[in-house]
């Protein structure tokens, strides 16, 4: 919850202020520079807790799933998830400022934005990777707290919500209790305890899966703004079949445009009805529309980021010679890895377990000795949730690295606007712009 009004505050903040308020430059105070200083102040806090729990013995009393170190690399593999975190940030922190140095010069000030917030994205993902961590930890040394969803913060949320429906009589609370009577203990059993774990497991992933929507919906507007900013040059030039195709290719642009938003804003929507659908236990939800909640936007995720990503791919098939300019490969290929990040991966990783038990128990057994693909076909539920948020950690470092090559702060086509418009100026006087120039150069803007 503290992440999600964290992002909505910083959303508020760019909005009104941007990088400049009343006239006066941001320098730390800029959002971007406050995202990072908000993600480091929430890692902090994650790797204090994440430490502390691992530190304590595992309460394989209670289940023998909590025996989480079974698989002997997997211990090692967690503990140096957070150093691939802590790493990611620095890149993404320092690469961002080197778009914003060019933001305070004035130099494309929109494409720089937008770039800045497609590089955050592996900070964001892997910081809330890493706090997802946290509540498996607690489930399997017995740390998980009864009131966590009832009461967060010490605010019975689920009171307050009835009384704003029954303002002058006596609330009839709604039962959210975990199943047997555990609501007065200070810790609960196994089965109700990884309930609470994994909801808040799945409730980090929200908040990462939010800001990726975000991302590409920005990778989107950024590809389609360069596209057609490559048309209108073509229709300024002296060349008139150029001028003519350039011409019905900005006619046909705005439809392509729909289409291509098609299974974005599906993956946008589904995200923010995830988000929306968070805070479900904390106004009354009871533990069987949480189960029925995570496991409907788990399909509809998957389905929603494989229509992403294969838009994705449409865009760059169908316009490479367009943003060519603009050195397309590693761009498209960072945000494709991105995107299949939320869901994709996860996906594959279930599938690949339901297929090895629906396996003749012999080939089960042959599956079990291949070295890594035995170990994932045969992890717990309690070392999946541990494993998919490391991987994701050491693929967002990567994701942070390809970034510097990607989106380099200085290349050229940041900057054609004011390129452009400095050439459209003639030393004597101001020269007529030709009429298909002019439409063009309209529509560019509308």
């Amino acid at each position: 919850m503290l992440m999600y009004g964290g992002l909505l505050v910083l959303a508020v903040w760019r909005s009104l202020c941007f990088y400049r308020c009343c006239g006066v430059w941001l320098s730390i105070l800029n959002y971007t520079s406050l995202l990072y200083v908000f993600l480091v102040a929430a890692l902090s806090y994650t790797l204090v807790m994440f430490y502390n729990c691992i530190q304590q013995p595992l309460a394989t009393d209670l289940d023998p799933s909590a025996n989480i170190w079974s698989i002997g690399w997997l211990r090692p593999f967690v503990m140096a998830a957070p150093a691939a975190v802590c790493t990611t940030i620095v890149l993404n922190w320092f690469q961002t400022e080197g778009h914003v140095f060019e933001i305070h010069k004035d130099i494309g000030i929109v494409k720089h934005d937008r770039a800045v917030q497609i590089i955050a994205l592996p900070a964001v993902f892997a910081v809330m990777a890493m706090a997802s961590m946290v509540p498996i930890l607690e489930l399997v040394t017995n740390n998980i707290n009864s009131e966590m969803l009832e009461t967060p913060f010490g605010i019975n949320v689920q009171d307050r919500v009835q009384h704003l429906f029954h303002p002058h009589g006596e609330a009839q609370l709604i039962d959210v209790s975990l199943p047997g009577n555990f609501s007065n203990q200070t810790h609960l059993r196994w089965e109700p305890a990884k309930q609470v774990a994994l909801w808040r497991y799945e409730t980090c992933f929200f908040v990462g899966d939010l800001f990726e929507a975000w991302a590409l919906y920005q990778f989107g507007k950024l590809s389609l703004e360069l596209i057609k900013e490559n048309f209108v040059k073509q229709a300024a030039s002296d060349v008139e079949v150029e001028q003519r195709a350039a011409r019905d290719l900005l006619a046909s642009h705005s439809a392509v445009t729909s289409l291509t938003w098609l299974g974005t804003i599906t993956f946008v929507v589904v995200c923010v009805g995830q988000t929306a659908c968070s805070l479900w236990p904390y106004i009354g939800g009871s533990t069987e529309g949480r189960e029925n909640i995570m496991l409907q936007f788990q399909v509809a995720g998957f389905v929603a980021s494989g229509a992403a990503i294969y838009n994705v791919f449409i865009v760059e098939r169908a316009y490479h010679e367009h943003l060519s300019h603009a050195s397309p490969i590693l761009k498209f290929l960072s945000v494709k890895i991105l995107v299949s990040l939320s869901f994709f991966q996860r996906g594959l990783l279930v599938l690949m377990q339901t297929t090895n038990r629906l396996l003749p128990e012999v080939l089960q057994k042959i599956v079990r000795y291949v070295p890594l693909v035995g170990d994932l076909a045969n992890m717990t539920e309690v070392q999946i949730h541990l494993f998919y948020p490391s991987l994701l950690m050491f693929e967002c470092l990567l994701s942070a690295i390809m970034h510097l090559w990607a989106w380099n702060p200085r290349e050229a086509w940041y900057n054609d606007d004011d390129v452009e418009e400095s050439e459209r100026q003639p030393l004597l006087g101001k020269k007529p712009e030709k009429p298909e120039v002019q439409e063009a150069q309209e529509s560019l803007y509308t």
